[in-house]
């Protein structure tokens, strides 16, 4: 599988200062870009970062050195950005600079980049559900092929699409970045089924062909979402709307029982036990906040409603008896328990936002949800997916025809089949599973062993937990053959969970 690098996202033009500069000149900058933090550079390399959490109460000739912090976490151009959401998450730093081999800066890759890179992804899963529901609804035979379509052929299903987001699916399209989109072609027709806003923005743009998963049917037959766009009067690109209003919610897809997907949501993710300020609050008291928690930013209420958020970049050269109420950002955007994570990255990414309040339907704050809790439902995933791509390797190596179930498995059982898992990340998958959130494991059952394929880091959280089970998804094979995995587990001499080490990484300082 294709996997998506830092150099397809990373920002190249970055604004930096140099080592040399004054604490005065980043507030200048930040004044000027919008940026609140940036990598310092000595002779065009990067020797730290400072941001404006690091430069509150300073004197404006303070020396950047001084207050910037040392031998910050970088990356390479090359590395993947499941790798860097899982660093940034495990760290909650907000950007890594990217660095050349002699440490150069060749740009700057931030937790909003690895937001772009997950949402409206096509995967295998959702092509393979949609032709499931074909097979159920029509009782048709589909084979799938991946190949270019013509953008003047395909016929939408959706209503409408968003201007922010085409401009988001515009860059990717120039940039040969886009995702495949999904069409059933029946009968001559080419059907859009998801993925219209690339599909707008490719029409836009003058391009030709799109690369797309091409569901082709074995019989003439009139989809249900076609009738329904037909009923709206859509029947090519053009006739999709683009809506540019920007309290509008995500756009649905005609049919969304056609493509089920497990949904998470925010109130499983959203930090509920707040620190916030009163709207009557002054800078001094972001101050102390600031310097006596590890957060830069908090929501400001009044009688119980979030009305701004105030952040370190809004106080850099404020009064420390100055009122944070005409300082703050106003709130326009907020979200719901129940909404979406994919909906809520999509708010993120669209308008630039790190952190949305969370209210209840009487508009009350409840919580917050940041873009650390989105990176966070995302990775680490075991989806459909993964498991088959497992289960076809068996049959390809082995000539095995294994048999999968969903079910609970003895921790204690388990034999691991990796060496090593990162203190940091335990804390994350333990938090998961005392909130009953945990992702199954993938486990292979030979004879009477459990071997832990996929999901050693809530695993070893659960058993250093004595938590006594984890749900899984069981691969049955009906074998003597030890499999390679085994080998190499036994090679290792892995036996059990207790056997695997636990890396502290919070010193290291270089991702590569």
């Amino acid at each position: 599988m294709e996997k998506k690098q830092v150099r397809d996202y990373m920002t190249h033009d970055v604004v930096s200062i140099d080592a040399s500069a004054t604490v005065g000149d980043v507030i200048h900058l930040i004044h000027t870009t919008d940026h609140d933090g940036f990598p310092v550079l000595r002779g065009g390399k990067v020797v730290g970062y400072i941001s404006a959490r690091d430069i509150i109460g300073e004197h404006p000739s303070t020396k950047v050195e001084l207050r910037m912090t040392r031998h910050p976490i970088t990356a390479r151009a090359d590395v993947t950005i499941t790798e860097v959401a899982r660093r940034i998450f495990r760290t909650g730093i907000q950007k890594l600079p990217v660095v050349g081999p002699e440490n150069e800066l060749l740009g700057i890759i931030s937790n909003m980049d690895v937001i772009r890179s997950q949402i409206e992804r096509v995967t295998p899963e959702k092509v393979f559900n949609f032709m499931r529901a074909l097979h159920s609804l029509y009782g048709v035979d589909t084979h799938l092929k991946r190949e270019l379509v013509k953008v003047k052929d395909i016929q939408p299903t959706q209503s409408s699409v968003h201007q922010d987001e085409l401009d988001g699916r515009t860059y990717e399209l120039q940039k040969n970045l886009a995702e495949p989109v999904i069409v059933v072609k029946s009968g001559g027709r080419t059907i859009l089924v998801d993925g219209h806003h690339r599909t707008v923005a490719a029409e836009r743009l003058g391009l030709k062909e799109l690369d797309a998963y091409v569901v082709h049917l074995d019989a003439d037959i009139e989809l249900g979402l076609e009738k329904t766009a037909h009923s709206m009067k859509i029947f090519r690109i053009k006739d999709v709307k683009i809506d540019d209003n920007p309290e509008r919610s995500v756009v649905r897809p005609t049919h969304p029982k056609l493509i089920p997907t497990e949904k998470k949501l925010v109130n499983e993710y959203m930090t509920t036990n707040v620190i916030s300020l009163d709207a009557g609050k002054t800078v001094k008291d972001v101050i102390g906040l600031i310097r006596t928690t590890t957060h830069d930013g908090f929501p400001v209420l009044s009688n119980g409603k979030v009305v701004g958020l105030i952040a370190a970049k809004d106080i850099i050269d404020a009064k420390a008896t100055d009122s944070i109420a005409p300082l703050m950002q106003p709130v326009i955007l907020k979200t719901h328990p129940n909404e979406g994570m994919t909906d809520v990255a999509r708010k993120m990414f669209r308008f630039c936002v790190q952190k949305l309040p969370v209210v209840d339907p009487q508009g009350k704050f409840v919580g917050i949800i940041t873009n650390a809790d989105v990176i966070r439902s995302q990775i680490e995933r075991v989806t459909p997916e993964k498991v088959f791509d497992y289960m076809t390797t068996l049959k390809t190596l082995y000539g095995l025809d294994p048999l999968l179930s969903r079910g609970m498995v003895a921790v204690k059982s388990l034999i691991p089949t990796q060496s090593k898992v990162y203190m940091d990340e335990l804390d994350g998958r333990a938090y998961e599973i005392k909130k009953g959130l945990a992702e199954p494991l993938i486990v292979v059952h030979r004879g009477d062993k459990y071997i832990l394929i996929d999901g050693h880091h809530r695993a070893v959280a659960a058993n250093r937990m004595r938590v006594q089970e984890l749900e899984a998804y069981l691969i049955d094979i009906d074998s003597d053959t030890e499999l390679g995995i085994e080998k190499t587990s036994r090679n290792m001499r892995l036996w059990s969970l207790d056997d695997v080490q636990i890396v502290d990484e919070s010193r290291c300082a270089f991702l590569a």
